[in-house]
């Protein structure tokens, strides 16, 4: 299920470096780790490139099921984390493969929802996993957005990026109350955009309520 439809051209960076995205978690998901206690809980990381938010809950005792729609990204996966329990890598589109209803603790959404085709997919997508997700569950979601974006450089640029509000929108129902809400300016550089350039970004975490 690999290819430019699906991955939203990482795969070229991907078989370039073996860890194209780098080791460190995302910081709402460390922040999420300093608010509840993550052992025993399923996690779902959906578009999990590389691993890093999945090692990462994994070590805190989370039971993870790291998916991602990219064959070359859990190839890169599987080899920098060898020997991380608690993690089943595995392929899968959240837009074309149903999950079964309330069956995750948590949900990570990080860096994926600006490289699917229109915003119609981003809010089919973060609506299929807001159903996936228990009553007490919780949401990282993490997406460039449209303030600030240096893209010029880049051979394969994002293909949704929508603005901040829009990403924050998806969150205000009854049933979810955001618990972060961050707009920031990152600095990246990579393999296949070796040049230091700036993102804006919308990072988010957020609870779900009600009565599933």
């Amino acid at each position: 299920m690999s290819g430019p439809t699906l991955d939203g051209g990482c795969d070229r960076g991907y078989a370039m470096s073996p860890c194209l995205w780098g080791r460190e978690p995302e910081p709402v998901v460390e922040s999420l780790a300093r608010r509840t206690s993550l052992e025993g809980l399923r996690v779902l990381d959906a578009g999990c490139g590389e691993g890093r938010n999945a090692a990462f809950l994994a070590r805190q005792g989370a039971l993870v099921d790291a998916t991602d729609v990219s064959e070359l990204a859990l190839r890169n996966a599987r080899g920098a984390w060898p020997n991380e329990p608690g993690i089943t890598w595995s392929v899968r589109d959240v837009l074309t493969q149903p999950l079964p209803p309330a069956s995750y603790d948590v949900v990570v959404f990080d860096s994926v929802a600006h490289w699917l085709a229109d915003e119609a997919s981003v809010a089919a997508a973060v609506t299929a996993l807001q159903q996936a997700t228990r009553v007490g569950g919780w949401h990282v979601l993490c997406a460039f957005n449209d303030r600030a974006q240096e893209l010029d450089n880049h051979v394969n640029p994002p293909r949704c990026i929508l603005p901040h509000g829009t990403l924050v929108g998806y969150y205000l129902k009854p049933d979810w109350e955001l618990v972060e809400v961050h707009d920031d300016d990152v600095i990246s550089s990579h393999a296949d955009q070796p040049i230091p350039h700036r993102h804006s970004a919308t990072r988010l975490l957020a609870r779900r309520w009600g009565t599933g």
